[in-house]
C-alpha cells in the first residue's frame, strides 16, 4: 500500500471505494459489494462523509486523517492475505495516527499485516504484535514483541553505558520507543566529551556512531542463538514427517465475468472522473465552438466580394485549421492524464489488474469527448462558411485526427513526470504537424535535399538512377519525412473528400461509373433505357438550378433512385428546377477543385510510365497494388493510432515493473 494518496480526487469517497471493490472483488455480486462498502465506510469512520468529493490536498476537502483512512480503505475493501503499508501515519496528528493504526490492527485477524513506520509514539508502538528493527543496509538488529525490544535495548544500555535516558518503567526501564534509536545511534566522543563527526556518502558531516550496524547485527544474532539454546527441550524430539514436495502452481482459468467487471469498472471510473472535473470539462467543450466561430468568421471571404461557397478563397485553409484544432485538442486533453493516474496505476498493478484495460478505457473516454469537440467544430464552422452536405464526413476525419492527438498525448504523459513538462512538449509535437502537413508549406516548395531520408527514398525506388525513375518523379510527391506526419494523411483525405464526396460530385461520379459499366454491354432494352436515363441525369446535374438551397438539395435526392436503376428518369419532376442558385455554387469550391485537378494532371501525365503517388491523388499504388485514397489514408491513421497505443502499453508496463522492483 503506497504512502502517497492513490485515489481519484474528482470522485467521492463512496465512489472511490465502490470502484475499488469492483476491481478487487469482481466475483462478488453488486449487492454484496454495496454491503461491503457500507461496512467499510462505518469501520473507517467515513460514513457521514461518503458523498464528499475527495479533492486535492490543496483544496482541503478532506482532512489528512480522512485521506489516509480512505487510502487504507481502498485495499481493505478487497480480499487479501498479506497487506503492506508504507508509513500510513506520516503527516498525521497523534490522534489520527492512533485511529489509522487501530484500523490496520483490526485487519490482522488471520492475515499478515506489515507496516513501515518511523518514530512512533509509545501508545502506537505497543499496539503492534511484533516489531522488526532494521539498521542501515537492511541489517536485522531485532525481531520480537515491542516490550521485548524495549527490554533488550535497555539491557544493552546498562551493559555498555551509552548514556541514553531510559525513562521510568520498572520492568524494562523505559517507555519511550525513541530510546531504541538513541541506543543504536549513540555518537562516538573524544576524550573531552565532544561528538566526533565524519563525512557521509553525500559529503555531509554527520556524527560518528559508537557502534556500527554490523555490531548490532552480530549482537542480535548472538542473543537469538542463546535464546534458542535455552528453549531446547531435554527430551529428544520425535522425528517429524518428511517434507512434502512442493506442488506445481497451476494457472487459474480466466473468469470472463470477472474480467468484464474489471474492465467495465475501469471504464466507468475514467468516464465519471472526466465528467466530475467541471472546470476542465467546460474548457474542453467550450473551446471547440469558440475556435470554430473565430476561424470561420475570419476566413469568410470570397474574391468577388459577396460571399458564396464556390468562390470562397480560404476553404482549404479552414479544413486544415480544423484538423490542427482536432490534433491540438486531442493532445491537450490527454497530455496529463497518466501523470495524474500514475499512483492509481501502480496500486492496481500490484493486484494484477490488466494494464490494457486502463489504456482502452482512457482511449474510449478521451475519444468520446474528442468526438463531441469535433462535432461542435464542424457544426459551427461549416455553418459559417456554408459547407453543405459534409457534416458526417468532416466530423469523421476530424475525429480520427483527434484520436491521433489523444494517442500521442497519452504517450507524452507516460514519459514525463509533471503536467508542466507535458504542456511544454505539446507545441514541439504540434508545430511539425503544421509545418509538414502540406498546407502551410507546399510540398513542391519544400526542401527535398534531406540527406539520408532523401537517399533512402531514392533507394526505395525500383531503379533510382534510371531515366524512367526521373520521369516518374513529380513535384507533388510527398517527401519521405512528411510521410510520418499524421496531418499529411488527414489533410489529404479531407480535401479529396470535399472535392469528391459532396452531394453533387458524389452523384455525378456514381452516374459516370454506372455509364462506364453499362456502355460496353447495353444489349437489352432495359439496359439501354437505363443508360439513356443515366446520360440525362448527368446532363441535368451539370447545370442543376433552383430557387433555394433546399430546393436544389431536394432535386438532388430525386435522382438517387434513377442512378440506382429503381426508377425511370422523368424530366417533368425537374421542370421547375430553375433559379438563381446552382448546385455548383452550393457544393463545389473552386480552390479545392484546383488542388484535385492539378494532382490528377500530375498523376495521369502520359509522359510518365507509371502513375506517381502525388499529394491529393485519388489513387495510391504501393507494391503494385492500387488503393483508394480514403481506404489507404484512413488505414494509415488507424494503424498509427494502434501503434502509439501499443507503445504506450509497453512504456507503462516497463515503468510499473521498475517501480515494483
Amino acid at each position: 500500500m503506497p504512502q502517497q494518496d492513490a485515489f481519484d480526487e474528482h470522485l467521492t469517497i463512496a465512489e472511490n471505494l465502490q470502484f475499488a471493490a469492483a476491481i478487487r472483488a469482481p466475483h462478488l455480486s453488486k449487492r454484496d459489494r454495496v454491503r461491503r462498502l457500507d461496512a467499510k465506510l462505518i469501520e473507517l469512520g467515513l460514513s457521514e462523509r461518503r458523498d464528499a468529493v475527495v479533492g486535492s490536498p490543496e483544496k482541503k476537502t478532506l482532512s489528512g486523517g480522512e485521506r489516509k483512512r480512505l487510502n487504507i480503505g481502498l485495499d481493505m475493501i478487497g480480499m487479501s492475505d498479506v497487506y503492506l503499508f508504507d508509513e500510513p501515519t506520516s503527516g498525521l496528528s497523534s490522534k489520527d495516527s492512533e485511529h489509522v493504526i487501530e484500523i490496520i490492527r483490526s485487519m490482522a485477524h488471520n492475515k499478515i499485516v506489515v507496516v513501515t513506520i518511523h518514530q512512533p509514539s509509545s501508545k502506537i508502538f505497543q499496539m503492534f504484535q511484533k516489531v522488526i528493527l532494521l539498521d542501515k543496509g537492511g541489517r536485522l538488529v531485532f525481531f520480537g514483541a515491542p516490550s521485548d525490544a524495549l527490554r533488550y535495548f535497555a539491557e544493552a544500555e546498562h551493559q555498555h553505558q551509552f548514556g541514553a535516558e531510559l525513562g521510568a518503567c520498572p520492568s524494562c526501564g523505559t517507555t519511550r520507543p525513541e530510546f531504541i534509536f538513541d541506543v543504536l545511534e549513540t555518537p562516538l566522543r573524544d576524550l573531552s566529551g565532544d561528538v566526533i563527526y565524519e563525512e557521509n556518502s553525500r559529503g555531509q558531516l554527520v556524527p560518528s556512531r559508537r557502534y556500527s550496524p554490523d555490531f548490532w547485527r552480530d549482537k542480535y544474532e548472538a542473543f537469538r542463538l542463546i535464546q534458542d539454546v535455552k528453549q531446547v527441550s531435554l527430551q529428544q524430539e520425535e522425528a517429524g514427517p518428511l517434507p512434502v514436495a512442493p506442488m506445481q502452481r497451476k494457472r487459474l482459468p480466466v473468469r470472463w465475468h470477472d474480467e468484464w467487471t474489471q474492465f467495465r469498472t475501469v471504464l466507468r471510473r475514467a468516464f465519471t472522473s472526466k465528467l466530475r472535473n467541471r472546470a476542465n470539462l467546460v474548457i474542453t467543450i467550450g473551446v471547440s465552438p469558440v475556435l470554430a466561430l473565430l476561424i470561420g468568421t475570419i476566413l469568410r471571404y470570397s474574391e468577388n466580394g459577396t460571399y458564396d461557397f464556390a468562390s470562397a478563397y480560404h476553404i482549404p485553409t479552414f479544413l486544415f485549421l480544423g484538423l490542427i484544432v482536432a490534433m491540438f485538442l486531442g493532445l491537450t486533453n490527454s497530455a496529463d492524464d497518466i501523470i495524474r493516474d500514475r499512483p492509481v496505476l501502480q496500486r492496481e498493478r500490484n493486484i494484477k489488474v490488466r494494464l490494457s484495460y486502463y489504456v482502452i478505457s482512457k482511449t474510449i473516454t478521451l475519444g468520446f469527448f474528442a468526438l463531441i469537440q469535433c462535432v461542435l467544430f464542424v457544426l459551427i464552422g461549416n455553418f459559417v462558411l456554408q459547407i453543405r452536405g459534409m457534416f458526417w464526413i468532416d466530423s469523421a476525419i476530424m475525429f480520427v485526427t483527434a484520436m491521433s492527438g489523444v494517442a500521442l498525448g497519452l504517450v507524452i504523459s507516460s514519459l514525463v513526470a509533471d503536467p508542466k513538462t507535458a504542456a511544454n512538449i505539446v507545441p514541439l509535437v504540434l508545430i511539425p504537424q503544421i509545418i509538414m502537413g502540406g498546407a502551410l508549406i507546399k510540398y513542391e516548395d519544400m526542401n527535398r535535399n534531406l540527406g539520408l531520408l532523401y537517399s533512402f527514398s531514392h533507394w526505395f525506388s525500383e531503379h533510382p538512377n534510371s531515366e524512367k525513375t526521373r520521369k516518374t518523379e513529380s513535384k507533388l510527391q510527398v517527401p519521405l519525412v512528411c510521410q510520418f506526419i499524421a496531418m499529411r494523411w488527414s489533410y489529404e483525405e479531407m480535401i479529396v473528400a470535399q472535392a469528391t464526396l459532396n452531394p453533387l460530385t458524389k452523384r455525378q461520379d456514381r452516374a459516370h461509373d454506372e455509364i462506364q459499366k453499362l456502355a460496353p454491354k447495353a444489349d437489352t432494352p432495359q439496359q439501354r433505357a437505363h443508360l439513356n436515363d443515366l446520360t440525362d441525369v448527368l446532363a441535368l446535374l451539370s447545370g442543376l438550378e433552383g430557387p433555394s438551397a433546399r430546393e436544389v438539395d431536394r432535386y438532388l435526392k430525386r435522382v438517387d433512385p434513377v442512378i440506382a436503376g429503381k426508377q425511370r428518369f422523368d424530366r417533368l419532376l425537374f421542370k421547375d428546377a430553375k433559379g438563381p442558385i446552382t448546385a455548383d455554387q452550393l457544393y463545389v469550391n473552386q480552390k479545392v477543385s484546383d488542388l484535385i485537378s492539378r494532382a490528377e494532371m500530375e498523376q495521369n501525365d502520359y509522359r510518365r510510365g507509371n502513375k506517381p503517388n502525388v499529394f491529393f491523388g485519388l489513387e495510391k499504388r504501393y507494391f503494385g497494388i492500387a488503393f483508394g485514397v480514403f481506404t489507404f489514408d484512413t488505414m494509415v491513421l488507424l494503424v498509427s493510432i494502434l501503434v502509439l497505443l501499443v507503445v504506450l502499453h509497453f512504456i507503462l508496463r516497463k515503468q510499473l515493473e521498475v517501480r515494483r522492483s
